[in-house]
Parts: structure tokens; C-alpha cells; sequence
């Protein structure tokens, strides 16, 4: 990144550079045009005109330049300090293209009065009158494209400037008035020089009067392409940075923002974008955070349709994990040891849900409720549970001085947020949960760690092979014997 020093040097070399050449390539063609249009009287010699057009220019031109270099100075020392710049500084710097136009177009003036005059000395009033009223024509257009130009060489500073934030300005400089603005200086300025070019010649000289018109002509198409070139580049560079950011953020690149780079509507815009932007990444965080807790199924649903303390039926199939001798397992190790161990448990269960799609519903101490079916309808949710049971076995294997039991039951439940308006959850209420919890503690007892009901098994359909018929047994708190299966 380029340093504040650097940056403000630049600056003011090419700044200077390109109000010197604007005003210098203006006053070759105006002082052309005027000598090859004006009616010529032989008051003075030849010579004369060409001798003040040199004077003035060696008088006006370092003098510009020192002032413009001292406003840009004024307004760019927080930047060689390398700081953030107060409220004073800010605004010089974003009056600083605006204050090179009033210093330019005073400097126009000046030099319009003078030639006005010095060619009333020599010429009719009418003709001294066209030729300074047309200096000064000449002199807006050159300062406003001065501005232009000093405008788009700061948008670095600006950007810097502003830091992101909006203008502060109550009145910003409209699109609309700038393009309006642009097709004055670029065209309405040749078109009232055309206008002008009878005045002060007689009306027989058709042929000087000819001549002036074409060359007004060529002049207003060379500055109103001119104008427009750099108009629609002070508008269509910093909309392309927008529009892709935008395209970032199509991408999911949530990061994505654009320099600040425009103290108008178009800073305004930009700033809109990075405010968006903000909101999105927040949004991203909660949804992460809110993910994170409750599941992200869960949190996409309560950020597309809101939580309402009501549920419904679902046919869903819930796994219920347990681990074997949690007491031991605390009495034995230290309390770091106990949650390292607990938290790799829970992540072999978690990628083991996670990998059919099922939801953790929560973690109990050292069990976790899972459930498949939803808030996400499964048709095959009794299939899904089954492979997970057995990939959880296997990946809890893995886990030295670990062990759980695993159970699960399918059946009709009621899923939906449970609590009040100041605090929920999202979870699961029925017979299956209840079935699956028995089943769980039946399965720590057995070998292979994994118990699950007749009704689990039979919603699997074709997916039940590898799985056997176990005990029937009549579950605690239950009155109906439950047919279990264990894995082959």
C-alpha cells in the first residue's frame, strides 16, 4: 500500500501537471481562435498580441501553480503525517478539486478583463466585449475539467479521507447536476461562443464569421467528447468496483467492500454497499452462532419464518447416545481430562448425524439427543438413523476409555419450539424419545452397544438387512413389550 508521503508527493506533482497543461492547451486555442476571427486593425504592431499572451502566461501560470501547490499542501499535511485526518482536514480535503477551480477560473477571469480591455484599445467595444466574455467561457470549462481531473487523481485520498464512512456533507454533489454540469462546459460553451461570433464583426465578413463558427464547432465536439470521456470514467470506475463486490458477495465472499471513494451520490452509494456488506457478515455470524447451538436447520428456519411457540407432528426416528460408566470415568481423571474426552465423544457423534443429514437436538452431560425426520422431512429418516448408529459405534471405538450405549425408536412425535416468548428451544416430544431413552440403557448392558425398536427397523424397509431380532422386553415406564433389534 502505498505510503501517506507518497501519495500526497504525487499528488501534487501530477495535479499540478494536469491544471497547468489544461490551462496552457486552453489559451493556445483561444488565443488562436480569437486571432484568426478578430477584425484586424493595424494600431499596433503585429507583434503586440503575441507579446501579451506570453507575458501574461509567464505572470498567471507560476502564480496558479503556487497557489494550487499551497492548497494541496493545506489540505494533504495529514496525509504526509500519516494520520487520520479532524473534521477541518477532511473537508479541505474534499474541497480540495473545487478550490483548484475557483483558483483556475480567477486566474480565467482576470486574463478575460485584461484582453478585454487591451483589445478595446485597438478594436470596437463589441469586439473587445466577445473576446473577454469568451475568455471567461473558456475559463469555466478548463476549471471545471481541472476539478474533474484532480477529482479522480484523489480518489486514493478521499478514500483514505472518508475511511469507509459516508459523506457528511447535508448537500452532496448529484449525479444528475454533475452529468448536467459536464454538458454545459463540454457543449454549451462552444454553442454560446457561436452564438457570439457575430458580435464584433461586420456583418459582410461571412467568411471570418464562417471560419469562427467551424472552429467553434470542432472545438465543442473535441471538449464535449472530452467531457464526456472523463465524466462517464468519474462514474463508471467507481460503479465497477461496486458492481464487483457485488458479484463477491453473489460468490458468498462476505468480505467484499469498496473504498469510499466519492464525497457525492456516488460516495454515498459505496458507503451503502459496505453497510450492506456489514449487515450481511452480522447476519452470517448470528446465523453461525444460532447455528451453532441450536442446529443450522433450525436456525434457517427461525430466520425465514420466525418462532412461534407451537409445534407439529412429524414421523421422525430419534438416536439416543449415552456414555457407559460416566461416573467412573469422572472419579478417574481430571476434570480438563473429563470435558478433552467428552468433546471428542461428542464429535464422533455429531459427523456421524452430520453425515446423514439428521439434527443433534442437545447435549445432556455425556448423552446427546439426535433426531432424523426433523425440523427437515426425511421420507427416509428410520434408514438414516440405522447407518448412523452403526458409524457412530465404529468411530466411538476409536476413542480410548470410552464407551456408550446407543439407542433409537421411530414414531409419531411433536416437533416445535418449546418454552416462552423470552426463552426456547427447538425439539422433539413424544413416545419415540421417551422408547429411545430406555433403549439406550437397555444397550449399555449388551455387547455390541446398539439397541434399537421393531419400529425402526421396519420403517427402514429395505435398509433393515443386517440387523436381528433381539429380546422383547417391557421398557421401564412402559406397558407395551417392545420387539428390539441389534446389529448382525
Amino acid at each position: 500500500m502505498e505510503g501517506g508521503r507518497e501519495l500526497a508527493d504525487r499528488l501534487l506533482r501530477s495535479g499540478t501537471r494536469i491544471v497547468f497543461a489544461a490551462s496552457m492547451a486552453a489559451g493556445v486555442v483561444v488565443f488562436a481562435y480569437f486571432e484568426t476571427t478578430s477584425v484586424i486593425v493595424n494600431k499596433y504592431p503585429w507583434w503586440t498580441d503575441y507579446v501579451e499572451f506570453v507575458g501574461l502566461a509567464v505572470v498567471l501560470f507560476p502564480l496558479g501553480r503556487a497557489l494550487a501547490i499551497r492548497q494541496m499542501r493545506d489540505a494533504t499535511g495529514w496525509l504526509r503525517e500519516d494520520r487520520v485526518p479532524n473534521a477541518h482536514e477532511r473537508e479541505a480535503t474534499l474541497a480540495m478539486p473545487a478550490n483548484v477551480a475557483r483558483v483556475t477560473f480567477g486566474g480565467w477571469v482576470f486574463v478575460g478583463v485584461f484582453v478585454g480591455l487591451a483589445v478595446s484599445t485597438a478594436h470596437p467595444a463589441s469586439q473587445a466585449v466577445r473576446t473577454g466574455l469568451g475568455t471567461i467561457f473558456a475559463g469555466a470549462a478548463v476549471a471545471l475539467l481541472s476539478a474533474l481531473l484532480v477529482e479522480r487523481l484523489m480518489r486514493p485520498v478521499v478514500a483514505r479521507a472518508l475511511a469507509g464512512r459516508p459523506p457528511e456533507r447535508q448537500r452532496v454533489v448529484g449525479i444528475r447536476r454533475r452529468l448536467l454540469l459536464f454538458w454545459v462546459m463540454g457543449s454549451g460553451v462552444p454553442l454560446i461562443g457561436i452564438a457570439l461570433t457575430p458580435l464584433g464583426l461586420p456583418a459582410s465578413d461571412k467568411e471570418r464569421i464562417i471560419i469562427a463558427a467551424v472552429a467553434l464547432a470542432a472545438i465543442g465536439l473535441f471538449s464535449g467528447l472530452l467531457f464526456t470521456v472523463v465524466a462517464a470514467a468519474s462514474v463508471a470506475d467507481p460503479m465497477a468496483d461496486v458492481r464487483k463486490a457485488m458479484a463477491r458477495v453473489a460468490e458468498g465472499d462476505l468480505e467484499a467492500e469498496v473504498p469510499v471513494d466519492d464525497d457525492g451520490e456516488i460516495g454515498l452509494l459505496q458507503a451503502g454497499f459496505n453497510h450492506m456488506a456489514g449487515g450481511l457478515r452480522e447476519r452470517e455470524r448470528l446465523r453461525e452462532l444460532f447455528g451453532g447451538y441450536v442446529g443450522e436447520e433450525v436456525a434457517r428456519r427461525a430466520l425465514e419464518t420466525g418462532v412461534s411457540l407451537e409445534g407439529e407432528e412429524r414421523e421422525i426416528t430419534v438416536l439416543f447416545v449415552d456414555v457407559v460408566g460416566s461416573t467412573a470415568l469422572a472419579e478417574g481423571r481430571s476434570p480438563v481430562e473429563v470435558v478433552a474426552l467428552l468433546n471428542r465423544f461428542f464429535d464422533a457423534v455429531i459427523a456421524a448425524v452430520d453425515s446423514e443429514d439428521g439434527w443433534v437436538n442437545k447435549f445432556e452431560g455425556d448423552a446427546a439427543l439426535c433426531v432424523f425426520g426433523a425440523p427437515m422431512e426425511q421420507t427416509d429418516h428410520a434408514a438414516r438413523a440405522l447407518r448412523a448408529a452403526i458409524s457412530m459405534r465404529h468411530a466411538l471405538l476409536s476413542i480410548p476409555g470410552l464407551d456408550a450405549g446407543i439407542g433409537a425408536s421411530s414414531g409419531v412425535a411433536v416437533a416445535g419450539n418449546v418454552g416462552s416468548q423470552r426463552r426456547y428451544e427447538y425439539t422433539v416430544v413424544g413416545d419415540p424419545v421417551n422408547e429411545a431413552a430406555r433403549l439406550t440403557d437397555l444397550a449399555k448392558a449388551h455387547p455390541g452397544r446398539i439397541v434399537v425398536s421393531d419400529r425402526t427397523v421396519d420403517a427402514a424397509g429395505a435398509s433393515k438387512d443386517g440387523w436381528r431380532p433381539g429380546e422383547c422386553v417391557t421398557l421401564r415406564g412402559r406397558s407395551q413389550p417392545t420387539q428390539t433389534f441389534v446389529p448382525t
